[in-house]
């Protein structure tokens, strides 16, 4: 034994007190007397089943079931990972090219500046975009709300289609800033 191990087990004090091990008494003068080696086999020793300082004679109890707490971890997952897809969906349709395009387009119509006003924008710093966008279909869905400086909220209508394959053109199907009096203030160019 290392000298660390005899310092953390104090053989080299000695103490006038009786140390207990197992149901035998022996004092720290013998321990002190003792190599480390014989006191760690004297110790594992006396450590078995029937010693009552080692041992304690009860039931186990039984393993509790996690069942409800994997249940709501579950749960939580799942509604996390589902509103975490619904918001990156919606960036994504908010900063796709048709959206960014429409928006701008209303800007610079005269017709949307002089009933929205200058700065035309949307509703919100995270706006819901309705409908669909698939480049690769050939389609734009797109519906959202607009704000101008005048405070007034507008409804930006846009559907697209493409004609052809990959490399078609796009022919703009509807286009318009719905009012809320109902009127609709058309954005074709």
């Amino acid at each position: 034994m290392s000298l660390s191990l005899a310092r953390t087990l104090n053989l080299g004090r000695v103490a006038r007190t009786p140390a207990v091990w197992g149901k035998r008494y022996i004092a720290q003068e013998t321990v002190g007397k003792l190599s480390a080696q014989a006191v760690v086999e004297q110790t594992w020793a006396s450590a078995h089943a029937k010693n009552p300082a080692f041992a304690v004679e009860r039931e186990l109890p039984l393993p509790r079931s996690r069942k409800r707490e994997v249940g709501i971890f579950l749960a939580v997952a799942v509604v996390t990972w589902g509103f975490g897809s619904v918001i990156a969906f919606n960036y994504q349709r908010m900063t796709s090219t048709p959206v960014t395009a429409a928006l701008f387009t209303a800007r610079h119509n005269e017709d949307v500046c002089r009933e929205l006003g200058r700065q035309l924008n949307f509703t919100s710093v995270f706006p819901w975009i309705s409908g669909d966008i698939s480049h690769l279909k050939g389609f734009v869905d797109a519906e959202f709300d607009v704000v101008g400086d005048k405070g007034i909220v507008g409804h930006l209508v846009l559907k697209s289609r493409r004609t052809g394959k990959q490399n078609g053109e796009w022919h703009t199907i509807e286009f318009y800033v719905s009012m809320p009096d109902g009127r609709k203030l058309n954005c074709n160019v």
